[in-house]
């Protein structure tokens, strides 16, 4: 017993003396509960649905289901519905109701139906009690001509009263996107192919390049005379190597084996998705120089890459606070996974996810800088 003890006094001392093995202990899974919390209280509940040439009554009870925006024509609307500034447009042709949804976000898809059918379902109950209001009405008015007439020539007309309707139309939807049968996984398929090869990315450069160090092979390098640069640019192109196959193979197993839709470029999709991959490496790569064993590696997972995971567009942020929005302009994955379902989903050019790339690009950059200043403190010290 006393050397169960003694073993489990060690470890709680090893522990405690570890400042940051202890912090991320107790404050890392409060962080990632906070901000899930707070992200999927992030979704907003009101469609933006644009609104043409509709009857006033139709409009005010849509503005109770949604943010309407109203347009002169339908060129309009359809164009920014193409920017995503809302996520359908409706109108009325031989009093018939057209529905035009842009389907490349699903959660977004099931709001505008929902906010479209309770419209729908509103109108309908009013226009029902408006007619049999008439109906009742003229009723009245007919039994008093009747009973007048009955009067002046004593004999009693018999009438069958008809039972009110009202024929409704079901209404016309259309997607310019995918369709109502794009399955949940067709929708996350972009963000998570990202993810993964984020996730993994980050984990072998991290692990490799731990081990060039705990080896001691890192320090032999750096007393040699190479330049700080050649040596980044060296490990981060070895590395580079692998990393694209993996890239390859996922993209291919959620293409092509998968069959997920996709509509854009399949190179295209694949040079962005190397371009992930190089933002995962070199965010791997520095992020291995403060850690002393895989251990450590792994603790920068909560901090670094779960919440990439939050902002990866699985969840609908469109209602977040400032603070959230704020945030996930500073993560990689939010514009990565924003041109992966461009391309996959829109079918978007280079040109129009070119501000992506840029950001990307950008990211990669800075994690290489970076870590040439980490190895040059390294080889000073």
């Amino acid at each position: 017993m006393m050397q169960v003890i003694t073993v489990a006094s060690r470890v709680i001392q090893q522990i405690v003396k570890d400042k940051r093995t202890l912090a991320l202990l107790l404050i890392a899974p409060v962080f990632v509960l906070l901000l899930l919390y707070t992200i999927m209280n992030s979704a907003s509940d009101s469609p933006a649905i644009g609104a043409i040439d509709l009857d006033e009554s139709f409009t005010n009870a849509l503005k109770e289901e949604a943010i309407v925006n109203e347009f002169p024509s339908e060129e309009k609307a359809l164009q920014a519905m193409m920017d995503q500034k809302i996520d359908a447009y409706i109108y009325m042709k031989d009093k018939k109701t057209y529905i035009e949804i842009e389907g490349g976000n699903i959660s977004r898809n099931a709001l505008v139906l929902k906010a479209i059918h309770n419209t729908l379902a509103n109108v309908q109950k009013d226009q029902i009690e408006s007619m049999q209001e008439s109906t009742i009405q003229l009723m009245n008015e007919l039994q008093k001509l009747l009973k007048e007439q009955e009067n002046a020539t004593g004999k009693k007309v018999d009438i069958n009263m008809p039972e009110t309707a009202l024929s409704l139309q079901e209404p016309s939807i259309h997607y310019l996107y995918n369709n109502e049968d794009t399955d949940l996984f067709d929708q996350v398929a972009p963000a998570i192919m990202g993810f993964f090869i984020f996730f993994f990315v980050f984990i072998i450069a991290g692990i490799s390049f731990l081990r060039e160090r705990t080896t001691g092979t890192l320090e032999r390098t750096l007393a040699t005379p190479l330049k700080r640069s050649s040596i980044v640019f060296g490990y981060f192109l070895g590395f580079f190597l692998f990393v694209a196959i993996q890239t390859v193979i996922v993209q291919a197993t959620i293409v092509d084996i998968l069959d997920v839709q996709r509509i854009g470029s399949y190179w295209l999709l694949l040079f962005l998705n190397l371009v992930i991959a190089s933002v995962a490496l070199s965010l791997g790569l520095l992020l291995s120089t403060f850690a002393r064993t895989e251990f450590q590696l792994l603790q920068f997972i909560p901090i670094a890459i779960v919440p990439q995971f939050f902002f990866s567009g699985i969840f609908d942020l469109s209602g977040a606070a400032t603070w959230v929005k704020v945030i996930s302009n500073l993560m990689p994955l939010t514009y990565a996974t924003d041109a992966l379902q461009n391309i996959m989903v829109r079918g978007y050019s280079f040109q129009e996810v070119s501000k992506d790339f840029i950001v990307l690009a950008s990211f990669a950059i800075a994690f290489i800088l970076l870590n040439m200043v980490v190895l040059k403190r390294q080889r000073a010290a």
